[in-house]
């Protein structure tokens, strides 16, 4: 339903890929090989075929071939771990789910060593991620990993029962199981530096952090919804939107759209009062520029995963399987 975005802001945001998505993808691929995450062959020719190479060339612009090949890997371990979850009975069961995810949770918090394919790759990513970053940086990304494998629980737990998710509650989660945060996170590594706590846990920097990462939830979901609704997956924002508002999922799909443009609004507004704190707190000109590029490369990232999913095949809804007509 992505045609509700049809005349959006959102398309104005800049698009641009930065040059190494082909290098990144081969890099994501072989590690995937030499890591032994892939399972199957199908699993390694799905991989190829999404491109995680082009996702963070497309999110990460102006990363040099390391960040890009890193931010590939990343996705490459996300869209494995995110299949296996939601693709299988695992991702209906929340108690076998959160023994499976107990060892990934252990390498994120790092009070655990791994021993599986799944855990050693979460170790080099993290190790990879947090070279030269400040120890605040690197706890933050571990908790937004947490709080990502975490999410997965709580989904599987409203998929065995049954459950809708309540609207408030989902907005929250939703950036959780999306795994947004700790990709966000990457975005000041990408960009060159970590930002200070006095800008980054700011007000203003925050909301334009929370409003971009609506933004790649919710378009997101207009992408993904018809996939999810064939799936019998009530996780997605149109759909908790439908049902607790009593809408048809077009009429949903419209107030989604509306709902990515006040995000835009938004982080407008959080940009302007970013600059403004800037200059309030006489941050030098260039930590300011760099405060300033973050803010704005978080939006950017939005409109780069948008770019990717237009050109995805991960999106497809499943093909409709025609009933045999009675005889």
């Amino acid at each position: 339903m992505i045609e509700a975005l049809m005349g959006s802001a959102v398309w104005a945001v800049p698009a641009r890929c930065a040059p190494h998505a082909a290098a990144a993808d081969a890099d994501a691929l072989r590690w995937v090989g030499t890591t032994g995450l892939c399972e199957t062959a199908e699993e390694s020719l799905g991989l190829a075929r999404i491109r995680p190479g082009l996702l963070a060339a497309w999110c990460h612009p102006r990363a040099d071939a390391a960040d890009c090949a890193l931010v590939a890997r990343w996705m490459a371990w996300l869209f494995l771990l995110d299949d296996r979850i939601d693709e299988s009975d695992l991702g209906r069961d929340a108690d076998r789910l959160d023994r499976h995810l107990t060892e990934l949770l252990g390498v994120a918090a790092g009070s655990r060593t791994a021993a599986s394919p799944m855990g050693r790759a979460l170790t080099d990513i993290i190790d990879r991620a947090s070279d030269g970053m400040p120890d605040s940086w690197q706890l933050r990304f571990r908790r937004h990993i947490t709080d990502y494998l975490s999410a997965c629980v709580w989904q599987a737990a409203h998929r065995q029962a049954g459950q809708t998710p309540e609207l408030d509650a989902f907005v929250v989660r939703r950036r959780e199981f999306g795994a947004i945060l700790p990709s966000f996170d990457l975005v000041e590594r990408t960009e060159s530096g970590c930002l200070p706590p006095s800008l980054h846990h700011s007000r203003p920097y925050q909301e334009a952090l929370t409003a971009a990462a609506n933004l790649v939830c919710w378009t997101n979901d207009l992408m993904t919804v018809e996939k999810e609704a064939a799936q019998d997956d009530p996780h997605n924002l149109v759909l908790v939107t439908a049902h607790h508002r009593g809408l048809d999922r077009h009429t949903a799909a419209r107030l989604v759209a509306q709902a990515c443009e006040e995000c835009l609004l938004t982080h407008e507004r959080a940009r302007h009062d970013l600059s403004s704190l800037t200059r309030v707190l006489d941050t030098p000109p260039r930590l300011r520029q760099h405060a300033d590029r973050c803010a704005d490369a978080l939006v950017e990232w939005a409109r780069g995963h948008l770019e990717w999913g237009l050109r995805t095949p991960r999106y497809d809804a499943p093909p409709v399987t025609p009933q045999a007509e009675a005889s």
